[in-house]
C-alpha cells in the first residue's frame, strides 16, 4: 500500500526536512508491510472447508508485566499547544522529542480562493450580498474537448445541431461542416457539393433533410445523398443566411444578413423585410412559441414577433436590455428568452422583460445562443463562457474550468443530454456534467496527496495531506495549515471530529495534533501516544479517542491518559489502520500484519484467513447504518453481517463459536473482481445516503447498493464502476486508507493518487446518466474487404436513375477523390453481377442486394449514437443462415463472413450501454437486420440443373425406343417362335454366366491378395444371385406377355360382331405393362454390369500431385449439395478439420474422388436414416478430418477420417462391408459394390481402409495413404 509513493519520489530530494524524513520510514514501513500500488488479482481468495475457531486471548489472565500500559497526562510533560496566528508572524520553542529546544517560525495561515467570475475589466462580479459569484463547482469540471487534431473540419465551430440518427453535425468558419458518430468526423465541403465552406446555421427538418445556411453561398440542402443549392436565383433573399428555422407547419425560415428573413415552403421563397414591417434586415435568432408566432431576434431593431400577418416589435422602449438580439429560444413553459449583445439576458413572460446580467452571475453580457436542457435548465452561451440557470442561481463556466475557449458560439445537446459546446477557435468541447469536479494544488490545495479528510461543525472540510499539511475548504478557498501554525507534522494520515466537535488530526511523525478552533495541541510518545505515526482515529460510545498507530499497536486517550494495548496483548498486530465499534458497543480493530480483532474491554477475540477473512492485511474498517461491519483487505472486501455480529456477542467460550462457524465454510462475506470489483486492493470504504456503498479500490471507485439490516450481502447489486477506463476522472485511490469521506451533502470526497486529478469531489445524486438505450445503425457495407462506392455501381444497371451528384459525393467520402471514367469503368467491371433497386441515405447501404457468388465475403461496420462513450458500448451480432448462435458479447464494430454459401441471409445486430444508466436503460436493444442474397455458382444454378435434366433425358430417351420396339416385335412372333427365343436367351445368359464365372476366378486372386475380397464362390454366388432375379422377372413377364399376344390375336381373328374391343384395350395396357417391368429389371441388371465394369476399370490413368484436403473439400460439398438436390428434405450438418500444409500426395484424382463421394454418401445417409427415427434432440453431423502421421522411422502418412453420428454398424457386418453386393439398404437403392471398388481403389494406391463403429454411436472409415520417400 504504497499511498505515498508517487509523492516521494518527486519531492524528496527538495523537501528532506525532519517531516520528510518521517514520511520516508512511513513509506519503508508501508512497503515492508504490504504493496498495495502493483494489482494483487491474481492472488487467491482462501476459501475454507472447515473454518478454525477464532483465537482469544483475556486481559485478565495475563501477567502484572503483560497488562496494557497506562500513562496519566499528569504524570508526563504537557503536551504541545500553539495558537494559530492571525496576523502577525512570531515563533515559538519548545523541547523535540529528542530532548533539543526547538524553534518554530509561525506565520498566519495561507489561503487561495477558488476562481471568481469577472467582469471585462477583470474585477470580481459580486451579488448584491457582496458575495463573490465561484465559476462552476470552484475545481476542475468534467469536459472532453474536440478538436482537428481528432477529425474536425476546423476550430472555428459557429453552430452544431443534433440529427435524427443520434449524430452532431458541426458548421465551421470556413471548413464546411462535420459529422461526428461518437468516433470519428466526417468532413463536408464545397467539394462535396456544399454551397460555401463558411457555415453559420444547420438544420435537420422534420422530413429528415439537412439545410446549411453559409456566407455568400446561399443555402444548401443535404438528402443523405445529394446537395441541392438555393440562392437569390431561387428567390433567397440574400446569399448570406445566419439562422435557420422550420415552423410547425413545415416551413423553413431563413435569416439572412442584409435581406430580411425568407421563408421556403417546400417550392417558392417569401421573403419579409423593413417593407413589411420587420425592424431590421438583419436577422439572426428565429424561434416559434407555443401559440405559433415566429420571433425574429434582429441585430440593431430588437424582437419581431409575426403572427402571419402582421409584426410587432420589441425594442428597449419596451423593456429589452438591448436591441441587438442574437438569439431568441422559448422554453418549456412558453417564456421567451433573449439573448443580446451588450445587454445580457432577457427573459419575457408576454407582458415584462426581466434581465439578468453580470450582477447576477452571467458570464458576459454578449450572449450568442440560449438552449433549455430536459430538467429545465437554460444554458447560455457567452463570449466569456458558459452559464447554466436552474431557476434560482446562475453558474459559470470557464477555461479553468475545463472548456476549451471562453468564446463559446453555440450549444447542442445530444440524445443523452451531455452538452456540446462550440467555440470560437477551439473546436468543440462535451461536458459531462458538475457530478465529477477535481481540485488541485492549483486551486489552492496544499498538496496533491489526500490522505484523510473530515468535516467541521460548520460543514467547512479538511483535508489531510502528504507534506502539503492541512487544507481547510470552506467553498470558496483553501486555507492551509503547516508546521508553520503549529501542526506537528506536515503529513496528515487520518482525522476525526469529537463529541466536542474538536478535530484530531493523526500525523506521521508528529503524533496526533488537535485543533479547537484556535490552536493545535499535539500528543505523542512523550505524553503516553504508543507510537508517533497515526493512521486511524476513532471515537467510541464512552466518549473515549482510539488511535491506531504504525508498530506501536494501539492507544486508548480519556482525556487524562493514554492507555496502550499491543500484540502482547492479545491484539492481532501492532499496525492498526481501521477501527470501528459496532452496535453492542464492541471495538473491532483491523491490522495490517495480523487480521481483526474484537475487543470487549476484558479481551481481545482476533478472526483472520481461517475463518474466511478475505486477507490479512487489514486496511479500512467501517460500521454501516444496519450494523454490518466492513473490512477493505489488499485482496478482497469482506463483510460481517450484523446477524453474525449479534451471534459473537452471545458468545461466552470458545467452544460456542463452533455453533455459529457449524456448516459453514466462512463467517464472512468476500467479494472481489470475480463479483465485480475493479480491484481487490480495497484502500476505502464510506457509506452513502440511502444505503448505497462506496469502495475505493486501486483501480478506482465502486458504487453498489449496501446489505440490509441482519441480510447478508448476496452479491454486488446495481454496481457502478468509475475510474478512467468508464470515462471518469478517477485513476485509482491509492492515497490513504482514509482519504475517501462523504460530506453532510452526500458528496463523495476522494483523494485519487494522480497530481492531475488530485481531489475529487464526486456528487453521486447529480450523475447525469444514459437515460435511453443506444440507437444502433449500420453504417458500411465492404466486400472481400474493399470499401465500395455503392452509388458508383448502381449505374451499371438498366433503367436506374443515377445522379452524378451523389454519386462524386459518395466517391469523394469512399475514396477521397472523385474516380475518373477509367477507374469507375474497373469498379463497375470489378463487381459485376451486383444487383439492388435503392441506396439508403446518409449512410448508404444498397437495399434488395443481391451478390453473386464470387462476391461472398462481406464486412458489415455498424455502431450507435453513443457520442461520449462509445467505448462502453456492447455489440452482440448473428448472420441468420450462417450463424447458428449469436456472437459473444464484443465491443468492436465490425462482423466479418466468409464463403458465404448461396442462399438469403438476414444480419441482425444489437447494443447495451455498460456505463451508468437509468433503471433498465442497460438492456440489450432491439436488434436491427440487413438482409442480402447470395446467387449459387453457375454450375449450381436452375439453368445448369436443367442443361443436366437435358442431357440426361437425351441419353436414356433412344434406348427406351430401341427396347419398346424389340418388345413390339417379339409379341408379334408365333409363341412357339418365341419360347425358343426365350430357351436361346435362357441359354445365353447361362453361357454369359459361366464365363463371368471364369472371369470371376481372376478377380478372386486379387481379392485375395488384398487380404478383405471374399471367396470366389462367394464372388459368383453373389453375382448369380443379382443377376438372376431382374433375368428371373424378365423371363416371367416375357412368358405372361406371350400368352397376352395369343389371346389378343384369338380375339382380333373372331368376327367384328363378336369382338370385345374393351378386351383388346385391356390386354394391351397388361402388355404395355409388362414390358416396362422387363425394362426396369434389365436396366438394373444393366447397373450390375457397370459395377463389374468399374472395378475392371480401376487404376487405370497416370497419377499427378493432389492436394488431399482440396479434393476432400470439393466432394464433400459435392455429396451434400447433390443428395440435397434429390431430396429437398434432407439436411445435416457437416464440419471439415484439415491438418494445414499437407504436401501434395501422387494419386489418381477421380478414382479417388469416387471413394470419397462413396463414403460421404454412406455418411450422409446413415445420419439421415437414424434422424427419421430419433427425437428433436438428435443433430446428424459428418466430421471429416485429415491428419499427418510421422512414424519412427521417419515415414509419413496422410489419414483421412469419414466420422458420422448415424446408427452405426453391427459387429456381425463389420466384416463383410467391403464384400461385394453387400448393403444394408433396401433393395433397388444400393448395389452393394460402391466400398468392394472403394477398397480396390485404396489398395491401388498402397494404402489401406478400415471401419470403427459403435453400434448405436455412430462409424468412422479411416484412409491411410503412404507419402513417397522423395516427398516426405
Amino acid at each position: 500500500m504504497l499511498f505515498f509513493f508517487e509523492y516521494l519520489s518527486g519531492q524528496i530530494f527538495t523537501k528532506m526536512n525532519f517531516y520528510m524524513q518521517n514520511f520516508l520510514l512511513f513509506v519503508g514501513s508501508l512497503i515492508f508491510l504490504f504493496s498495495c500500488t502493483t494489482r494483487q488479482d491474481d492472488k487467491p481468495v482462501p476459501t475454507n472447508s472447515l473454518v478454525a475457531v477464532p483465537e482469544m486471548i483475556s486481559l485478565n489472565e495475563l501477567s502484572i508485566a503483560e497488562k496494557p500500559i497506562r500513562i496519566e497526562l499528569k504524570d508526563v510533560p504537557k503536551p504541545i499547544r500553539i495558537e494559530v496566528p492571525c496576523q502577525s508572524v512570531g515563533s515559538y520553542s519548545h523541547v523535540s522529542e529528542s530532548g533539543t529546544m526547538t524553534q518554530v517560525n509561525l506565520e498566519k495561515p495561507s489561503s487561495q480562493y477558488l476562481s471568481f467570475l469577472t467582469d471585462e475589466s477583470g474585477q470580481i462580479v459580486r451579488n448584491s450580498a457582496g458575495k463573490p459569484y465561484i465559476q462552476g463547482k470552484g475545481g476542475i469540471s468534467q469536459f472532453k474537448n474536440y478538436s482537428t487534431d481528432n477529425g474536425l473540419a476546423l476550430d472555428a465551430v459557429n453552430s452544431g445541431m443534433l440529427d435524427s440518427r443520434g449524430h452532431l453535425w458541426f458548421a465551421t468558419n470556413g471548413g464546411g461542416v462535420s459529422r461526428f458518430d461518437g468516433i470519428a468526423f466526417t468532413n463536408f465541403s464545397t467539394a462535396r457539393g456544399l454551397a460555401g465552406n463558411t457555415v453559420r446555421a444547420v438544420l435537420e427538418d422534420s422530413k429528415g433533410v439537412l439545410w446549411f445556411g453559409t456566407i455568400g453561398g446561399g443555402v444548401s440542402s443535404y438528402d443523405g445523398n445529394v446537395f441541392t443549392t438555393y440562392t437569390t436565383e431561387n428567390g433567397l433573399g440574400n446569399d448570406d443566411i445566419l439562422s435557420i428555422m422550420e415552423d410547425s407547419d413545415g416551413n423553413i425560415w431563413f435569416g439572412t444578413y442584409g435581406a430580411g428573413v425568407s421563408k421556403f415552403d417546400g417550392k417558392a421563397f417569401t421573403t419579409f423585410t423593413t417593407a413589411q414591417g420587420l425592424p431590421h434586415d438583419v436577422v439572426i435568432g428565429i424561434a416559434q412559441d407555443h401559440s405559433g408566432n415566429i420571433w425574429f431576434g434582429t441585430f440593431g431593431g430588437g424582437a419581431s414577433k409575426y403572427d402571419g400577418n402582421s409584426f410587432v416589435n420589441y425594442t428597449v422602449s419596451q423593456g429589452l436590455p438591448s436591441n441587438r438580439v442574437r438569439s431568441v429560444t422559448v422554453d418549456h413553459s412558453g417564456i421567451i428568452w433573449f439573448g443580446t449583445v451588450g445587454g445580457g439576458v432577457s427573459r419575457f413572460d408576454g407582458e415584462n422583460f426581466k434581465t439578468f446580467g453580470l450582477e447576477d452571475g452571467l458570464a458576459s453580457l454578449v450572449i450568442r445562443t440560449i438552449v433549455e436542457t430536459s430538467d429545465g435548465t437554460l444554458w447560455f452561451a457567452t463570449e466569456h463562457g458558459a452559464s447554466s440557470y436552474d431557476g434560482k442561481r446562475i453558474t459559470t463556466y470557464t477555461r479553468e474550468q475545463g472548456l476549451a475557449s471562453n468564446s463559446i458560439l453555440d450549444i447542442v445537446i445530444d440524445a443523452n443530454g451531455k452538452l456540446w459546446f462550440c467555440t470560437d477557435g477551439s473546436g468543440v468541447s462535451r461536458f459531462e456534467g458538475s457530478s465529477f469536479t477535481n481540485f488541485t494544488t492549483s486551486q489552492g490545495l496544499g498538496s496533491n496527496i489526500v490522505l484523510s479528510t473530515v468535516e467541521d461543525k460548520a460543514g467547512d472540510l479538511w483535508f489531510g495531506t502528504a507534506g502539503g499539511g492541512l487544507s481547510r475548504f470552506d467553498g470558496e478557498k483553501f486555507t492551509n495549515y503547516t508546521a508553520s501554525q503549529g501542526l506537528a507534522s506536515e503529513i496528515i494520515s487520518s482525522s476525526h471530529r469529537d463529541q466536542k466537535n474538536q478535530l484530531w488530526f493523526g500525523t506521521v511523525g508528529g503524533g496526533v495534533s488537535m485543533f479547537d478552533g484556535e490552536s493545535f495541541t499535539s500528543y505523542t510518545t512523550s505524553q503516553g501516544l504508543a507510537a508517533n505515526d497515526v493512521y486511524n482515529i476513532n471515537e467510541d460510545q464512552q466518549g473515549n479517542l482510539w488511535f491506531g498507530t504504525d508498530g506501536g499497536g494501539l492507544s486508548k486517550f480519556d482525556g487524562e491518559g493514554f492507555t496502550t494495548y499491543t500484540s502482547q496483548q492479545g491484539l492481532a498486530g501492532d499496525v492498526v489502520l481501521g477501527i470501528a465499534e459496532d452496535n453492542f458497543k464492541k471495538l473491532w480493530f483491523g491490522a495490517a500484519d495480523g487480521g481483526l480483532s474484537r475487543f470487549d474491554g476484558i479481551s481481545f477475540t482476533n478472526f483472520s484467513s481461517d475463518q474466511g477473512l478475505a486477507d490479512n492485511a487489514v486496511i479500512r474498517l467501517i460500521k454501516d447504518s444496519q450494523g454490518n461491519l466492513w473490512i477493505g483487505t489488499e485482496n478482497g472486501l469482506s463483510i460481517l453481517s450484523s446477524e453474525k455480529i449479534h451471534q459473537i456477542e452471545n458468545v461466552i467460550e470458545l467452544d460456542d463459536y463452533k455453533s455459529i462457524l457449524e456448516d459453514s465454510i466462512s463467517l464472512f462475506q468476500t467479494f472481489t473482481t470475480a463479483e465485480g470489483l475493479p480491484d481487490n486492493v480495497i484502500l476505502q470504504i464510506t457509506e452513502l445516503p440511502e444505503g448505497k456503498m462506496a469502495v475505493g479500490t486501486n483501480l478506482g471507485i465502486a458504487i453498489f447498493d449496501g446489505a440490509k439490516e441482519g441480510k447478508p450481502l448476496d452479491s454486488l447489486r446495481n454496481i457502478e464502476i468509475f475510474n478512467s477506463e468508464t470515462g471518469f476522472p478517477v485513476k485509482d485511490l491509492v492515497d490513504g486508507q482514509n482519504g475517501m469521506f462523504v460530506d453532510k451533502k452526500g458528496v463523495i470526497w476522494a483523494g485519487t493518487g494522480n497530481n492531475k486529478t488530485a481531489l475529487v469531489r464526486f456528487d453521486y445524486q447529480s450523475l447525469k446518466r444514459n437515460h435511453r438505450p443506444p440507437s444502433v445503425l449500420i453504417k458500411e457495407l465492404r466486400l472481400n474487404e474493399e470499401v465500395i462506392s455503392w452509388h458508383s455501381l448502381s449505374q451499371e444497371y438498366k433503367g436506374t436513375n443515377v445522379n452524378t451528384f451523389s454519386r462524386t459525393i459518395d466517391e469523394l467520402i469512399v475514396y477521397g477523390k472523385k474516380l475518373s471514367d477509367t477507374e469507375r469503368e474497373e469498379l463497375q467491371g470489378k463487381f459485376n453481377g451486383i444487383k439492388f433497386d435503392s441506396i439508403s441515405s446518409f449512410y448508404p447501404l444498397p437495399h434488395h442486394l443481391t451478390l453473386p457468388y464470387r462476391s461472398n465475403d462481406i464486412n458489415i461496420d455498424f455502431g450507435t449514437d453513443e457520442l461520449a462513450k462509445p467505448y462502453l458500448v456492447e455489440y452482440q451480432y448473428i448472420l441468420e443462415g450462417y450463424d447458428e448462435k449469436w456472437s459473444p458479447v464484443l465491443k468492436k464494430t465490425t462482423a466479418n463472413f466468409g464463403n458465404i454459401q448461396e442462399g438469403s441471409y438476414t444480419f441482425k445486430v444489437k447494443a447495451r450501454f455498460t456505463g451508468s444508466v437509468d433503471a433498465g436503460v442497460g438492456d440489450w436493444t432491439v436488434p436491427i437486420s440487413y438482409s442480402f442474397e447470395v446467387l449459387p455458382p453457375m454450375y449450381r444454378t436452375w439453368w445448369a440443373y436443367l442443361i443436366y435434366g437435358l442431357l440426361f433425358i437425351s441419353l436414356i430417351y433412344p434406348i427406351s425406343i430401341y427396347q419398346r420396339n424389340q418388345v413390339l416385335k417379339a409379341e408379334n412372333e408365333r409363341t412357339k417362335e418365341r419360347e425358343l427365343e426365350h430357351a436361346k436367351a435362357i441359354e445365353v445368359a447361362y453361357t454369359e454366366l459361366a464365363t463371368t464365372h471364369e472371369n470371376l476366378k481372376d478377380t478372386q486372386a486379387q481379392l485375395l491378395h488384398s487380404e478383405k475380397m471374399a471367396s470366389l464362390g462367394e464372388l459368383m454366388a453373389g453375382i448369380a444371385h443379382e443377376i438372376q432375379n431382374p433375368l428371373n422377372f424378365v423371363n416371367n413377364f416375357s412368358e405372361v406377355t406371350n400368352e397376352l399376344v395369343k389371346e389378343i390375336k384369338e380375339e382380333r381373328d373372331r368376327p367384328d360382331e363378336e369382338r370385345d374391343p374393351e378386351l383388346e384395350n385391356d390386354i394391351l395396357e397388361d402388355i404395355a405393362s409388362n414390358l416396362e417391368k422387363i425394362n426396369k429389371h434389365g436396366k438394373r441388371a444393366g447397373e450390375i454390369v457397370k459395377g463389374m465394369l468399374q472395378h475392371s476399370r480401376t487404376g487405370k490413368g497416370s497419377k499427378e500431385p493432389t492436394n488431399i484436403n482440396a479434393l476432400a473439400d470439393e466432394y464433400l460439398s459435392l455429396s451434400y449439395h447433390g443428395l440435397r438436390a434429390k431430396d429437398s428434405s434432407f439436411n445435416s450438418d457437416f464440419e471439415m478439420d484439415f491438418a494445414p500444409n499437407l504436401p501434395l500426395i501422387p494419386l489418381l484424382g477421380h478414382d479417388m474422388g469416387r471413394v470419397l463421394l462413396n463414403l460421404f454418401n454412406n455418411a450422409f445417409y446413415a445420419v439421415n436414416e437414424k434422424k427419421k427415427v430419433a427425437d428433436d434432440s438428435y443433430k446428424p453431423n459428418v466430421i471429416v478430418k485429415t491428419e499427418l502421421i510421422e512414424s519412427v522411422k521417419d515415414k509419413k502418412t496422410i489419414r483421412i477420417k469419414v466420422i458420422d453420428n448415424g446408427k452405426g454398424v453391427p459387429k456381425a457386418n463389420i466384416e463383410k462391408v467391403f464384400q461385394p453386393f453387400f448393403t444394408t439398404k433396401p433393395t433397388g437403392q444400393g448395389t452393394g459394390l460402391g466400398l468392394s471398388l472403394s477398397y480396390d481403389i485404396i489398395k491401388a494406391h498402397d494404402g489401406d481402409i478400415r471401419v470403427e463403429s459403435i453400434e448405436g454411436e455412430g462409424t468412422t472409415f479411416i484412409i491411410s495413404l503412404s507419402i513417397p520417400s522423395n516427398l516426405s
